[in-house]
């Protein structure tokens, strides 16, 4: 089956929405990493690339998250804003569309038990309409394929995402990314954790394919049931250039909102 159809598969099975009760067992998502349980939520996010020696950068996107059935879930990142600035002035485009097929077959615990986890695995496929390689380079379609991890104990948490990704078209690379959180539940609303990520899917000033390396400590806050408000600040070396990186993730569970 080629990877056309498994995103048409995908899409397809937006059509069904079938509840299911709160998967996360006591974890909340990190800005960078895939959740490993499924779920039906909608996330809205931002990045702002605040380095002004190479000129900032404002990335806008949005997911949606569905449960399938029991431990099947699919994911759609719309199309989302790539930008410059000065924004008007400067290139932008609407970066690719992703979507995604999970699968989580390995979980224990739930939020009121010591110890909980969920092991997964994705397959997403990305396809950008307006490739512009030349302003955004390392952006194209592409697929990966990821193992998605996560426990905790008492208040403590680890997270983590293990894959690859293949160059489907435009400016994407091929390469591994390993992606590792811990984090502390400080209170009923609040929750800190530090992001470490690596990928060799980055492009540095040069051109060339390069080894990412961020570091994100951030801080979660539980607005209420049903909404949660992640900030973060990235600390990223992309081989000699480095930048500053202000994240911004909102979540809306309607898993919790049905409850």
């Amino acid at each position: 089956m080629s990877w056309r159809a498994v995103l048409v598969l995908v899409f397809l099975s937006f059509a069904q929405n079938v509840a299911a009760g709160d998967p996360d067992r006591g974890m909340k998502r990190t800005l960078g990493i895939e959740e490993a349980w499924v779920e039906n939520a909608v996330y809205v996010s931002t990045v702002r690339d605040n380095n002004a020696n190479q000129g900032h950068s404002w990335n806008f996107g949005i997911e949606w998250d569905n449960v399938i059935s029991g431990d099947w879930g699919t994911e759609i990142d719309a199309p989302g804003i790539l930008a410059q600035q000065p924004l008007g002035r400067a290139p932008s485009a609407l970066a690719p569309i992703t979507a995604g097929l999970k699968y989580a077959p390995i979980s224990w615990g739930d939020d009121e038990s010591e110890e909980s986890g969920v092991i997964g695995f994705e397959l997403e496929g990305s396809w950008w309409a307006s490739p512009q390689p030349i302003n955004f380079p390392g952006v194209g379609s592409s697929i990966a394929e990821q193992v998605l991890v996560a426990t905790r104990m008492g208040r403590y948490s680890f997270q983590g995402a293990y894959g690859v990704s293949q160059r489907a078209g435009a400016d994407a690379r091929t390469g591994w990314f390993a992606s590792n959180a811990i984090g502390a539940k400080i209170s009923d609303e609040w929750v800190i954790q530090v992001e470490f990520d690596f990928n060799r899917t980055s492009v540095d000033s040069f051109g060339n394919t390069a080894v990412a390396r961020i570091v994100t400590p951030q801080v979660g806050w539980q607005i209420n049931p049903a909404w949660q408000l992640v900030m973060g600040e990235s600390f990223s070396r992309v081989g000699a250039l480095n930048s500053v990186m202000t994240n911004l993730l909102l979540e809306y569970s309607y898993d919790a909102d049905e409850k």
